[in-house]
């Protein structure tokens, strides 16, 4: 089953991922427990302008749960050669 993140709720997307929401903006940290990637990708996604959207206020960085969790479902798979994606425009 495909999940569009644009029509999934909130905890629906925290619900694919058994993700208990905080409910508050993550800190890098938890963003790097959420998805896997290590502290220092995130850093170098930001630098880069790829990855997930933060926020930044003052010296600290922030990241909305709905922004990860989107994310991560983007990324969705159904084979290790294309994404859902093109396998509906198959």
């Amino acid at each position: 089953m495909s999940h569009d993140p644009k029509k999934l709720t909130l905890e629906q997307m925290a619900e694919v991922f058994g993700y208990e929401l905080k409910r508050r903006p993550l800190r890098p940290p938890e963003v790097s427990d959420v998805t896997g990637l290590a502290v220092a990708t995130l850093q170098d996604q930001r630098h880069d302008g790829t990855g997930i959207r933060y926020f930044k206020q003052g010296k600290f960085v922030y990241y909305s749960e709905r922004d990860v969790l989107e994310w991560l479902i983007a990324g969705e798979r159904y084979s290790t050669t294309r994404n859902p994606a093109q396998l509906a425009a198959a």
